[in-house]
């Protein structure tokens, strides 16, 4: 029963992104977010899709595949429909009250040196299953992290 509703939640939450992705503009700035599982990712976005994220007009959400979770670029609308459904889903998102995902550059760089380091990441409790999430952090398809007003947002590389 609890694996039926999972199967339909990922179903969902797929059709979301599917419906709405963005393509990602390959570029020089590298934008991190942090996965469910504590791990930086980056996205390698040009200075307009960082600049998006930044407004939050654009978001960066789980792709849930039947083997694995990819990560997304969406508007803030289909990330808003996803947050509903599964507030884990949503990665990045700057929301005017309540930003979600925001990391300060110190704290990217304390996150980088503990992964370089091999400290275990902190994990943030699941609302639903992760199923394939590790085969998911296997592949740098999709990694980044920006940062509140008043700190630096993404790195130019």
């Amino acid at each position: 029963m609890e694996s039926k509703k999972q199967v339909e939640l990922d179903r969902k939450l797929r059709e979301l992104v599917h419906g709405g992705q963005v393509p990602v503009d390959v570029g020089a700035t590298v934008f991190y977010f942090m996965t469910r599982k504590g791990k930086l990712r980056r996205l390698e976005l040009t200075e307009a899709q960082a600049k998006q994220l930044e407004d939050g007009t654009l978001g960066v959400v789980e792709r849930p595949e039947p083997a694995q979770i990819e990560h997304s670029l969406v508007p803030a609308a289909v990330a808003e429909q996803m947050y509903a459904i599964s507030k884990k889903s949503v990665r990045f998102l700057n929301r005017k009250e309540s930003p979600i995902g925001f990391m300060s550059d110190d704290q990217v760089k304390e996150q980088q040196a503990a992964e370089a380091r091999g400290d275990e990441p902190v994990d943030e409790g699941d609302d639903e299953s992760t199923e394939g999430e590790e085969a998911a952090q296997a592949e740098p398809a999709a990694e980044g992290n920006t940062s509140p007003e008043g700190s630096s947002g993404p790195t130019q590389s």
